[in-house]
């Protein structure tokens, strides 16, 4: 039972870890002004609209996602999904709330910090999806795509990006040609440092 206990622990803790680490590379890409990805997009466009905290935008648009979700898969909504978008919203708040004073005035500045805010959010991902704990809605969303409508992953996630893109326009949320070159390379990378991570620290990360 405590081997057990230990192996819970350390699978939620590598978890909570790969979000911290993404939901600052999120705050540091909008705080950058180059481009959020689309997705973090509409939560900040909704929640700048709406006068609200990110993390309550990001709880609407997740339940959102995962309503399509269960559609797409005809059936019920799977509420595990929420434990992830619960930890990216706090998370997404305490880094938003612990950068508010800092300011980027050159477009050097602002060109690293988006570059060091992709890293952080690919590097977090990696990380977060080793305990194979539930992924955000997003996430799910995809898979659900790939598994009903027989689509690669690929085709799903530039599917979803595509419709994230537009409804942030609409929303007025921090898109720029940063939000294209996220759409573009933040798979790729995380395939890449998920794959390096995994045989960097096979033994001391052998959770699944």
């Amino acid at each position: 039972m405590a081997k057990n206990m230990k192996y819970s622990v350390k699978q939620f803790m590598v978890f909570l870890s790969g979000i911290v680490l993404m939901t600052l590379g999120v705050s540091l890409t909008v705080k950058s002004e180059v481009g959020a990805g689309a997705y973090d997009s509409i939560n900040f466009g909704l929640a700048n609209l709406l006068k609200i905290n990110v993390s309550i935008a990001i709880w609407i648009t997740s339940f959102v996602v995962a309503v399509i979700s269960s559609m797409v898969r005809k059936r019920f909504l799977k509420f595990t999904t929420f434990l992830t978008s619960i930890l990216v919203g706090i998370s997404t708040d305490m880094w938003v709330m612990m950068t508010e004073s800092i300011v980027f005035s050159t477009t050097y500045e602002k060109v690293v910090i988006y570059l060091i805010g992709i890293f952080l959010i690919a590097t977090g991902i990696a990380i977060y999806i080793i305990p194979n704990l539930p992924v955000n809605p997003t996430d799910d969303l995809m898979v659900a795509l790939t598994e009903e409508k027989s689509i690669s992953l690929m085709k799903a996630k530039l599917s979803i990006d595509g419709i994230c893109i537009i409804i942030a326009f609409i929303l007025k949320g921090p898109i720029g040609i940063g939000t294209i070159t996220a759409t573009l390379f933040v798979g790729p990378l995380i395939d890449i440092i998920n794959k390096i991570i995994i045989r960097i620290c096979s033994k001391s990360l052998s959770i699944k």
